[in-house]
Formats: C-alpha cells, structure tokens, sequence
C-alpha cells in the first residue's frame, strides 16, 4: 500500500513539474462565451459548397452506406435532430434485430435546392422510388431521416422491433 501512494505521489509530481521550465510567450486568449467552443470544432471541418451537386454527393454517400449495412456511419452522416431521436447503437440495433435489405443500391433520379440550406433527392432502389432531405448543418451536407422514421425513432427501438415482429415486417 505504501509504494502504491509513493507511486502515485511521484508521477503527480512529475505531471506537476513537467510543464516547468518551458516558458510560455505567447499572449493570454480570453476565455470563450459559453457555446463558443463548437466554433473552433467547426472551423476544423471544411465548409462544404451549398451546390445541389454537394447535397447529391452525401446523399449518395448516406444511400451507399446504408446499401452496405454499415448502419453506424449512416447514422453518423445525420442531421443533429435526425441523431437527437436515436442513439447510434440503438440505431444500428433496430437495423440488426430487424433485418434491413442490404446490397440493393440506390440510383439519384434528381434533386434540387429548396433554399440556401436545404435540398430534396429522389432516388430508386430496386423497385421502389422515393425521396430524401438532405440539410446544410454547421459547413456540412446532413441526412435527414424521413418523417415516418422519426415517429418510429420516437416510440423506442424494443417498440418498433415488436411491431415490426408482429406484422411480419421485421424478421431475425
């Protein structure tokens, strides 16, 4: 016990004093207003160009990832309310417990920009067609889950699991 606490007062030490004799020259930066510090994250990230082009690229990357089953960097290309309505495990928990379609890719047919920060992409898959919102968020192109999954993120995945289940929709 004894050399255990003169271990750990010797590394506090040199954690102390490793910082000394280094002088620091540089000028003291005033402390951030509070929500500041997502400023400098954000400037780290390049700005993506608010282009339909741009917004049809993350689509296509979101469409190709999720083709895949790689359902947490699907869920990592979201907009903040799309991640805020479920956990990156969670979601990637609904998708194995209830197994998705994956190697079916999706093909854009279209989109447009609605507004500066927004953009719709129409894509098929298969036999079925649909469309996504894609969101300019903080420099950034974000999916946007559509409105029906939002609900379904809203009830719970051991929720949406169990209808899925019930209906025949969802299999293991």
């Amino acid at each position: 016990m004894r050399k255990t606490i003169i271990a750990v007062g010797a590394l506090g030490l040199a954690l102390l004093t490793a910082g000394c004799g280094n002088e620091d020259t540089t000028e003291p930066t005033a402390l951030a207003a509070p929500g500041a510090a997502s400023t400098e994250a954000k400037a780290d990230k390049p700005q993506e160009p608010k282009t339909v082009e741009a917004a049809k690229a993350l689509a296509q990357k979101e469409y190709d990832t999720y083709a895949a089953g790689d359902w947490k960097g699907a869920w990592d290309l979201w907009t903040k309310e799309g991640k805020a309505a479920i956990s990156r495990d969670e979601y990637a928990r609904l998708h194995t417990e209830c197994k998705t379609i994956t190697g079916l890719t999706f093909e854009i047919t279209g989109a447009r920009l609605e507004g500066e920060d927004k953009a719709v992409v129409n894509f098929k898959r298969s036999i079925a067609a649909g469309m996504s919102e894609i969101r300019y968020e903080d420099g950034q192109w974000r999916y946007q889950p559509d409105g029906e999954s939002m609900a379904d993120y809203a009830k719970g995945v051991d929720k949406v699991i169990a209808e899925g289940q019930a209906s025949g929709r969802c299999q293991k």
